[in-house]
């Protein structure tokens, strides 16, 4: 039997943030707010940790969209075929992010509403048809932010190298 080890050089490095929409400070601000709350208490850390063991993971129901209800539904945009992040199971949604976006939505006392779509329609829907945040594992980049305010990182995803224990070409490497 074989085992392995990751070389601790990231090959690439990336920030996730949620993508709000630029007409709702109020909303970044709220948002930052329970994202802080969650890193300090260390919720965040659970919900990650649950995806990464599969163990814990919480299905997640949409409310229906209502125009009407603008101010008590959190709508959500999103790409559910990115496993552990957003995903689907049965005609519910799960994931590191589906949690987080339900988690907000209690704090900030509204309704959930999550919206399915093609991940390159994910951030051009927000601030359209009530869409107030893209929650897709979006990497923070410049042309994102044309569109959204990104929200304070939540999460850094890297490559790394995983090579057999007994190689020992990369053990010295920093770069």
């Amino acid at each position: 039997k074989m085992g392995v080890k990751v070389i601790d050089v990231p090959l690439t490095e990336e920030e996730y943030a949620f993508g709000v929409d630029k007409n709702q400070p109020e909303l970044l601000a709220s948002i930052n707010t329970v994202l802080a709350e969650m890193k300090t208490s260390g919720k965040l850390d659970a919900i990650i940790t649950a995806y990464a063991t599969g163990e814990g993971i919480k299905p997640i129901t949409s409310a229906t969209f209502d125009s009407a209800k603008a101010d008590k539904q959190l709508v959500v945009a999103t790409n559910a075929a990115f496993a552990p992040f957003e995903y689907k199971e049965g005609d519910q949604f799960a994931g590191i992010d589906m949690e987080i976006a339900a988690y907000i939505a209690e704090k900030l006392g509204m309704e959930l509403v999550i919206m399915d779509m093609d991940f390159d329609a994910v951030v051009a829907a927000v601030g359209n048809n009530g869409v107030d945040v893209a929650m897709a594992s979006l990497t923070v980049n410049e042309t994102r932010k044309e569109f959204v305010n990104f929200s304070d990182t939540y999460y850094n995803a890297a490559q790394m190298l995983v090579v057999p224990e007994s190689v020992t070409a990369f053990d010295n490497c920093k770069t």
